[in-house]
């Protein structure tokens, strides 16, 4: 197994991950530690898990899933992309009675699936592999998604004063981005 490789593509699995959690740490500015590692260990947890189901049950229904991954994840990061939206035109509406926003525990669940799903098709890049070697690959691809995910909403908190009036906005346009770009390199 080629460890490079392997951690190449930790990073790449963990980039919409960590562009999510960036957004998360612009639209909740006073999160605390604790909720950013668990969101974080969400990311991580399912980067993990979806190789591992890609790849037990890969080669059974890999000819059917690998074409309708892109369009699974396109649509339920569009889906969240209108809700972000419209929760962005909700609160600029009443902008003084808005309380400070706090990214409940199914929006958490619902980002981590959505952005992990291509992961599935990992586990059928891996097939090839003994089971303990792909579980270790899979476990290194958690692991970089939770450090990577951690440090980007730990990062945008920091940023976030100025930017947090237009925090769902830009959380809207990156859930979309996300799933254009996923659905975009599963069709062409």
């Amino acid at each position: 197994m080629d460890w490079i490789e392997v951690l190449l593509t930790s990073v790449s699995m963990a980039v919409d991950a960590t562009t999510v959690n960036a957004a998360n740490g612009l639209e909740e500015p006073d999160m605390k530690v604790s909720k950013m590692a668990f969101i974080a260990g969400v990311f991580g947890l399912m980067q993990f898990l979806m190789p591992c189901i890609g790849y037990f049950i890969g080669y059974i229904f890999k000819s059917f899933l690998e074409a309708w991954i892109p369009w699974i994840a396109f649509i339920l990061l569009t889906l969240l992309a209108i809700k972000t939206f419209i929760d962005w035109l909700k609160e600029r509406k009443g902008e003084e009675e808005i309380e400070k926003k706090k990214i409940g525990f199914g929006t958490i669940m619902l980002q981590g699936v959505a952005t992990s799903i291509d992961a599935l098709c990992i586990g059928f890049v891996y097939l090839s592999l003994t089971i303990p070697y792909a579980l270790l690959a899979f476990g290194i691809i958690g692991i970089v998604t939770f450090l990577m995910s951690f440090a980007s909403v730990l990062l945008a908190k920091k940023v976030a004063g100025p930017l947090s009036k237009w925090a769902g906005l830009l959380a809207a346009v990156i859930f979309l981005c996300i799933g254009i770009k996923i659905l975009l390199e599963g069709i062409l």
